[in-house]
């Protein structure tokens, strides 16, 4: 967390020098940061599609340092967002914060779908617990992650229903990518889904390759599950779009979780081509 404190003042430096001075640039990106990261803005800003989002949509509190799925869809496809994005972010920060109602609130009457980057944060939390009981508590976080996308679905569309009309929203959510668990951490404290991190708290596990993709897959499958379950969720797969099952290739990976520019730029095109159909935009 303190280097992440670094790379934020680094950003926040970079956009005082290069700003107008005759405006208050400081006041600017912080009303930027809190209505991109935390759905906290200054009024609605309509908007057809939003997203809430974990690091594979922002990984630095919208610092450039590297071009995560949002810039990407944003840049290259012409998305206009309005949403919750922020790296480190939970299914169940969301549901308990009520981020989809704020979400609502910005996107106005117009906005049809919702795009959702969760999960992965939840499932890589207290990675010590797993010691010894892998397969109880990764079936008991799956049951919440289920819970939680149905409940933020469910009362999501209610909201927006009553407050705006209409039909109920969309929600588009991916499933990730394999990890590469044998990559070092590019931020310090950041390791989650490495083989360091397991080894320093403890998890042994003979494979680490085999415990992160069979844990991805099974991931995925319970995606599937829920659209089954919940009509208005719609589930893309993004594996082997960096080079396959039971690790994603180093050279498009930043780190063990998250690609680096060009991997996020293969990881686009794949998921714009999918959603084009729902949403319309980028073709």
């Amino acid at each position: 967390m303190k280097t992440l404190k670094i790379f934020l003042a680094i950003g926040i430096s970079f956009v005082l020098i290069h700003c107008d001075t005759k405006k208050d640039p400081l006041s600017d990106f912080e009303a930027n940061l809190l209505c991109t990261s935390f759905a906290i803005c200054n009024g609605e800003t309509p908007a057809k599609t939003g997203i809430i989002g974990d690091s594979w949509t922002d990984l630095l509190f919208g610092y450039p340092f590297v071009e995560t799925l949002r810039p990407q869809l944003e840049n290259r496809f012409q998305y206009k967002f309005v949403g919750a994005t922020l790296g480190g972010k939970t299914l169940q920060q969301v549901v308990s914060q009520g981020l989809q109602y704020q979400v609502i609130d910005q996107g106005g009457a117009d906005m049809k779908v919702v795009i959702l980057s969760l999960g992965g944060n939840d499932i890589q939390a207290n990675l010590s617990e797993y010691i010894g009981n892998i397969d109880a508590v990764q079936a008991q976080r799956f049951a919440t992650i289920k819970a939680n996308l149905k409940q933020m679905i469910i009362t999501g569309n209610a909201y927006k229903i009553s407050r705006f009309g209409g039909p109920p929203l969309k929600w588009i959510i991916h499933g990730y990518d394999y990890p590469n668990p044998f990559m070092a951490p590019v931020i310090s404290g950041s390791d989650e889904g490495c083989k360091t991190k397991f080894d320093r708290v403890g998890l042994v596990l003979s494979d680490p390759a085999a415990f992160t993709s069979t844990q991805l897959d099974s991931f995925n499958n319970l995606l599937v599950d829920i659209t089954r379950e919940e009509p208005n969720l719609i589930y893309v797969d993004l594996r082997n779009t960096l080079g396959g099952k039971p690790s994603s290739r180093a050279e498009f990976m930043l780190d063990c979780i998250h690609a680096n520019n060009l991997g996020y730029t293969l990881l686009a095109d794949k998921f714009a081509r999918a959603i084009y159909p729902i949403t319309n935009v980028g073709f």
